[in-house]
């Protein structure tokens, strides 16, 4: 095919293969100054999963008629929760629903370890045998729903009665 070319015509066959080894030369010239595609951009990192959320039952305490409770929060990663109310359904020792109760336990600041105790009117501390957190009825900050809320709680008892999800 080289002979037939136009230029190998007009060269001769001599000139033809010089003819083609200079194509052959400045193409690869050509290649090598093409600059290398640039290395891809690293993956973003993975979002760091949200710190938990940490509610313990820390202790029950008696009272006139009442049964006192008291819950231990803390909420390391943020934001600041301005608005958590939990659904909680309290079972006797022998798993029967006993009642079913509505806490407000805002607010609950970044980084901050807090105490809420709140009384459970006509409620016997010893028929408490573990404790629901039924539902996440609010959990909002400044702005807005706090993402994965209800994941994010770590439920833990220093007391028989277990606080579980």
């Amino acid at each position: 095919m080289i002979a037939s070319s136009p230029a190998a015509l007009r060269l001769g066959l001599r000139g033809a293969g010089i003819f083609a080894a200079g194509i052959v030369y400045f193409a690869g010239a050509s290649l090598a100054q093409t600059p290398a595609a640039e290395p891809a951009a690293p993956a973003p990192a993975a979002a760091t999963a949200a710190e938990p959320i940490s509610i313990e039952l820390n202790k029950l305490e008696p009272q006139d008629k009442a049964c006192r409770a008291y819950l231990v929060l803390s909420n390391p990663g943020g934001p600041d929760i301005t608005d958590l109310k939990l659904d909680l359904i309290l079972f006797s020792p022998e798993q029967i629903i006993e009642r079913r109760i509505a806490v407000g336990l805002a607010p609950l600041p970044m980084g901050k370890t807090t105490v809420k105790l709140f009384d459970i009117d006509g409620q016997d501390c010893t028929k408490i045998g573990s404790v629901l957190i039924n539902e996440v009825m609010a959990c909002t900050g400044a702005d807005g729903a706090v993402a994965d809320c209800a994941k994010r709680i770590t439920p833990t008892s220093r007391v028989n009665a277990k606080l579980f999800k």
